[in-house]
């Protein structure tokens, strides 16, 4: 009951992402034990392994990403933009006519 559920999407549907994602973890899982006792598996494949499971984390994450996730990261950024303090600005700039060379010191 409880993996139907994570294998099903908000509206009650079976999910193809996420069940493809939860066979593929569960494979890559196994790998890894077989390549610890009894396998040798070369980088390579781990290699390729990775750059599945990503897209398929994408697949199944890419719309709930940008509803949820979107709006904190711009919040996050607001706060970061407005917690920056600007620099104060000397009175007498080195462009204006009244900037003499011995004003320097």
């Amino acid at each position: 009951m409880l993996f139907r559920e994570i294998l099903t999407d908000e509206r009650g549907n079976l999910s193809a992402a996420r069940t493809l994602l939860s066979i593929f973890l569960a494979f890559t899982g196994t790998l890894i034990v077989l390549d610890s006792v009894a396998w040798d598996v070369p980088d390579p494949a781990y290699v390729l392994l990775g750059s599945i499971g990503v897209g398929l984390l994408a697949w199944a994450a890419g719309p709930r990403v940008a509803q949820y996730l979107g709006p904190q990261m711009g919040a996050v950024a607001s706060g970061i933009a407005q917690a920056i303090k600007r620099p104060r600005q000397p009175e007498l700039l080195d462009n204006d006519p009244r900037f003499r060379e011995d004003d320097e010191g």
